[in-house]
């Protein structure tokens, strides 16, 4: 019962999340078509009907709560430094849970209202989920599931380190950009390639240098 406590507020915004999603299901016609998928120009190109859209959000955040609060259950990482998985896993479930429920929403808010006209606010929220993942991720211990998984980070705990370091500042930079992108550079098609570039290249990065880590570490020891 102790532990469940530590993921109260992780607990709310499930609770949170199905009244909403209740509320919408009265709001929403049979024939309503909710927005799953968007491309890489911010534009939506998957759809599913009314239940499924109503569901898929909601049924995310709850096997994502049950992943994350039952990690000390079935991972065999959790023991070699679970003191930091318990400081790290409730903040973490919280930020995911919210973010996912937030785009689960924003998805019936189309599927009832349409698009929000002059900003593009499918990269608003993403780019708030990054700026919250670079908060969190130089804090977590080396796991095969959460953070930035190379065969290299894995292999070394310092290269993990660093590259967990670097990826939190690239993280929020890009997260930054999407924001940016979101509210301000809808009209301009040079900027918003500039600025998609940017973004993919802060959040893909962190993994190319964790191989540049190993290279140069292979090299001190040969």
């Amino acid at each position: 019962m102790s532990r469940i406590k530590k993921y109260k507020w992780a607990l709310l915004v499930l609770v949170l999340h199905l009244a909403a999603v209740l509320w919408f299901a009265t709001q929403l016609p049979a024939d309503a078509q909710v927005p799953i998928h968007w491309n890489y120009q911010s534009q939506i190109d998957g759809w599913t009907g009314r239940t499924a859209g109503l569901v898929w959000g909601l049924g995310i955040n709850v096997f994502m709560f049950l992943l994350l609060f039952m990690f000390h259950w079935y991972s065999p990482w959790y023991k070699r430094n679970a003191e930091r998985f318990e400081n790290i896993l409730p903040p973490l479930t919280t930020t995911l849970l919210s973010c996912f429920a937030a785009l689960s929403l924003y998805s019936l808010y189309v599927a009832k209202w349409g698009e929000v006209p002059g900003i593009k606010l499918i990269l608003v929220l993403i780019g708030f989920l990054f700026v919250f993942l670079g908060n969190i991720l130089p804090k977590v211990p080396k796991n095969t599931m959460i953070g930035i998984r190379t065969p290299w980070t894995i292999a070394n705990e310092l290269i993990w380190e660093k590259t967990h370091r670097l990826g939190g500042w690239l993280f929020v930079i890009g997260g930054l950009i999407l924001i940016i992108k979101g509210l301000f550079l809808t009209g301009s098609s040079l900027l918003q390639t500039i600025t998609t570039v940017l973004a993919f290249g802060c959040l893909l990065y962190p993994s190319l240098h964790s191989f540049i880590l190993f290279k140069k570490s292979r090299n001190k020891d040969s």
